[in-house]
């Protein structure tokens, strides 16, 4: 499979045995702007790295037998807590939404990860 089935593409299934190694790749690039770029520039990447981890995460979803507009759930949630991080990062009121954003995205990762394929056979 390649970078547009993946990451840019919505439509189509991920097995996976494809979503764990992508995945792993968008957590590394994650981990790199998290920890690495500091200042707006690595927090507007950590935005823009939203589309293709919805992307993947829809095409897993589409895999596992559900619709792929469930991403819009964690995904509205990470977009508001970024853009609140974005432009008020000292408000001590935006630190329920970070954490909702978090468990939404971990709730998404696990289900993808121990959701069962269709297109892979059962072990």
């Amino acid at each position: 499979m390649n970078y547009e089935q993946l990451f840019v593409n919505p439509t189509g299934r991920t097995a996976r045995s494809e979503y764990v190694p992508a995945l792993l790749t968008l957590l590394a690039a994650f981990t790199f702007y998290w920890f690495l770029v500091t200042g707006r520039t690595g927090q507007f990447a950590l935005l823009v790295m939203l589309v293709p981890g919805l992307v993947l995460h829809a095409r897993r979803l589409h895999d596992i037998g559900r619709s792929g507009w469930l991403v819009l759930i964690p995904g509205a949630v990470l977009l508001a807590a970024g853009l609140f991080h974005l432009f008020a990062p000292e408000a001590d009121a935006t630190r329920p939404l970070k954490l909702a954003a978090f468990v939404a995205a971990a709730a998404f990762i696990l289900w993808g990860l121990v959701g069962p394929s269709r297109s892979e056979p059962a072990a």
